[in-house]
């Protein structure tokens, strides 16, 4: 029998993240999105813009840099205008581009063009995606404590800084720009590709049922792929290589309403998602079409949020299965006290939670003591 709590991390698919040619994928980049490299020093970050990802202390970090740096900014958010007027006042609008959301399957040539990845966050930081494909492609990485960054980034893979501090990212993006990056890539294949991931989950699993698991199902809000949310990600990418070991389900909700499909050898079962306030209608709306599923009894049951927590209690009520409740990052803890509530309760009747870090499991401990 595991511990209750285990620590169970993100992972990468290194077939889609992988080292490519520097010069070709430069040259792909300039003549696709109309940018120009910097000789000297070529830094990106990529995520949501938004308040806790401390993307103005990556901009300022600009002032301790080489003015032929240059800094491209991938993603979209509430703090996008925001970062532009900053740009604007500091006279960076040069060495700042704004690329804007990029496709996925696009992703890894632009990370193949750069020098460094940086990750300022200052709070409410997970288990970065995106620094994992950036390690994936080879890249070195910068970052702070928040988050699964002081626990992932070890010694020749990059650096941890204090947050909230320019003058530090900027000696840290100097200090890791020359590692060694088929060191970091191999770090990633060996720690955190989807088929480690996978192997970690399965055998943790099977000794939580005291045999070899034969059926799992995740139950979440995030969709497949075409839904890019990087939850929605890691369930579909772990699902695909947890499917070769055992049958997979997941249970997830589209706003569009339900539907049942079998894609990438991992069976879907949707429901309607009724967003907003309304969430406490889709948890009903999800009990129900649970009741009718016409699968066997799931071995175990996966809940990738609170919502899903709950499904997961329910099903181990109903048919038996075993309860788990994933924790993917701190955000997914901490919240509003009817948040904190409920994850208590489920918690409280789980038979193991998983977490992304140990800096995450160790606040869901918290949770439990309380």
């Amino acid at each position: 029998m595991p511990n209750k709590i285990e620590v169970v991390p993100n992972g990468i698919n290194t077939d889609q993240f992988e080292p490519l040619n520097k010069e070709k994928q430069r040259e792909w980049v300039e003549n696709y999105f109309r940018v120009e490299f910097s000789s000297d020093l070529n830094i990106i970050n990529v995520g949501r813009l938004s308040p806790e990802k401390g993307i103005q202390y990556l901009i300022k970090s600009l002032e301790y840099l080489s003015p032929d740096t240059k800094l491209f900014i991938v993603g979209d958010g509430p703090e996008k205008n925001s970062l532009e007027g900053l740009v604007k006042r500091t006279g960076l609008e040069k060495q700042v581009i704004f690329m804007g959301k990029i496709s996925h399957d696009e992703l890894p040539k632009i990370l193949n063009a750069m020098d460094v990845f940086v990750l300022p966050a200052i709070s409410m930081e997970g288990f970065s995606n995106s620094m994992l494909e950036a390690m994936a492609c080879g890249l070195p990485i910068v970052t702070t404590p928040i988050g699964a960054g002081a626990e992932v980034i070890k010694e020749d893979i990059g650096v941890v800084v204090e947050p909230k501090n320019p003058k530090r990212l900027a000696d840290g993006i100097i200090k890791c720009s020359n590692l060694d990056r088929k060191k970091i890539r191999a770090y990633v294949e060996k720690n955190f590709s989807f088929n480690v991931v996978a192997n970690l989950v399965y055998d943790l699993y099977s000794q939580l049922c005291g045999r070899e698991v034969e059926r799992i199902c995740f139950c979440s809000l995030f969709g497949p792929p075409y839904q890019l949310s990087g939850a929605g990600m890691q369930v579909h990418e772990l699902s695909k290589v947890l499917s070769k070991l055992c049958d997979v389900s997941v249970i997830s909700a589209r706003i569009e309403g339900e539907k049942e499909e079998l894609r990438d050898g991992v069976r879907y079962y949707r429901v309607k998602y009724i967003p907003g306030e309304a969430r406490s209608r889709f948890v009903y709306s999800l009990l129900g079409s649970l009741k009718g599923l016409s699968q066997d009894r799931f071995d175990v049951v996966d809940g990738r949020n609170w919502e899903g927590g709950l499904i997961s209690v329910f099903l181990s009520k109903h048919k038996g299965s075993k309860s788990v409740m994933s924790f993917r990052g701190e955000g997914a803890v901490e919240g509003p006290w009817i948040k904190n509530s409920i994850n208590k309760y489920i918690l409280r009747r789980v038979d193991l939670a998983t977490a992304t870090d140990k800096r995450t499991a160790e606040k869901v401990e918290k949770v439990l003591e309380v």
